[in-house]
């Protein structure tokens, strides 16, 4: 039997659009950040796609989002807004604008099998061209099971800006990490591991306090994981810092969680990062790019 190549729709931190586009982008802002995922090529397609309801009550013990991943405390992670996220390239709800009630309540297992030529050819790309081939298939699952019709706008957003706090970045540059090559294995790891270079892991401790550690990663790679403890703005790097560097043990208790852990002095994240890192969070507004849903339909049947 051959091998199906499976996508769930929870981890689908893999995403995409182009058949699902309509309209004409707006002329906004010039050079919006948070930019989303648009395909450059032909639209690619599944081979074979089921779409599954699930309770969205239980959606959370169907699949885990690991840890640290952005995500809205309201949002399943099974949810079609969340899927539409990943399928575009969206770190943050505020990307998706728009769409009925039901895209942020129902959930759905959604697996789709990838052609058997682009599955052999997945095993000579890099990481980020695997990515963007799963979002060009989403894109089209969403467009042809879902109806999705949507344009992209440029929308200035309330923000969180990442900036150097006043006595100046903590953390040393450090070298890049090597060059993964197509065809390598993936990096995995497990806690008590040295992380990798290139590489990061959150996890919470003994205390319930969130934990990072990342090694020779670049400032966007902290952005993310750290999102979700930020509030309900997205994060824009406005650090100035372009290179590699390495992040030990950044503990900070988790948004609303402070009362569940043992450690009531914990700090929180915005004087973690200031405290260990000098680095600190601006409220501002910028020019985001923003996929607006202008109709969706509950899915066909399989």
């Amino acid at each position: 039997m051959r091998a199906a190549y499976h996508l769930a729709a929870a981890f689908a931190l893999l995403t995409l659009a182009g058949p699902a586009f309509t309209g004409s982008a707006q002329t906004a802002q010039p050079k919006p950040e948070l930019l989303l995922y648009h395909p450059s090529g032909p639209p690619l397609s599944y081979e074979v796609a089921t779409i599954k309801p699930v309770d969205p009550n239980t959606a959370d013990r169907v699949v885990r989002l690991p840890p640290g991943a952005a995500r809205s405390t309201s949002l399943s992670p099974l949810s079609m807004r969340r899927y539409i996220m990943n399928a575009y390239g969206a770190i943050y709800a505020a990307q998706v604008v728009g769409g009925p009630d039901w895209l942020d309540k129902d959930a759905y297992n959604i697996k789709g099998k990838v052609p058997d030529d682009l599955e052999a050819a997945f095993q000579t790309m890099k990481r980020d061209d695997q990515l963007n081939q799963n979002r060009s298939m989403q894109q089209s699952l969403l467009a042809d099971r879902f109806h999705l019709k949507a344009h992209f706008e440029t929308r200035v957003l309330p923000v969180y800006e990442l900036v150097p706090a006043k006595g100046g970045l903590k953390i040393t540059e450090v070298s890049a990490p090597p060059e993964r090559k197509p065809g390598d294995q993936p990096v995995r790891f497990r806690p008590g591991d040295p992380v990798p270079p290139g590489s990061s892991m959150t996890m919470l401790n003994s205390n319930g306090l969130r934990v990072f550690n990342g090694r020779a990663i670049k400032m966007q790679a902290l952005i993310r994981p750290i999102g979700g403890d930020a509030g309900d703005r997205p994060i824009v790097d406005h650090s100035g810092f372009t290179g590699y560097f390495d992040v030990t043990d950044l503990t900070w208790a988790p948004l609303g969680d402070a009362s569940a852990t043992n450690s009531p002095d914990a700090p929180s994240l915005t004087v973690a990062l200031q405290e260990k890192l000098g680095l600190k969070l601006v409220p501002a507004k910028d020019p985001i790019e923003v996929l607006v849903i202008d109709s969706i339909d509950r899915p066909t049947e399989n």
